[in-house]
């Protein structure tokens, strides 16, 4: 895999900030389960150069996940808002 130059820190750091702005810190519910998940922070994946979104289950085990900011923002199976923030 080929890895994609990185922005710089300030690039990253607006990007990061813009993340947050889109996805604010919090509980959200998943469309299609109800579960809820906890946003917890944002980071860049290395290889690709994009911007993620870093949450964890609130059920089960906690664990946690990563999703990019375009897959965050994908519609659910019928076009529902996949993540809604309660």
């Amino acid at each position: 895999m080929q890895e994609k130059n990185l922005q710089t820190e300030e690039e990253l750091e607006i990007m990061l900030k813009d993340a947050e702005s889109r996805v604010p810190l919090g509980l959200y519910t998943h469309y299609k389960n109800g579960k809820q998940y906890l946003v917890t922070g944002y980071g860049v994946a290395r290889y690709r150069a994009e911007v993620c979104v870093i949450y964890q289950a609130r059920y089960g085990k906690f664990l946690t996940y990563i999703r990019t900011l375009d897959e965050w923002f994908l519609p659910g199976e019928n076009g529902e808002i996949r993540f809604i923030k309660i």
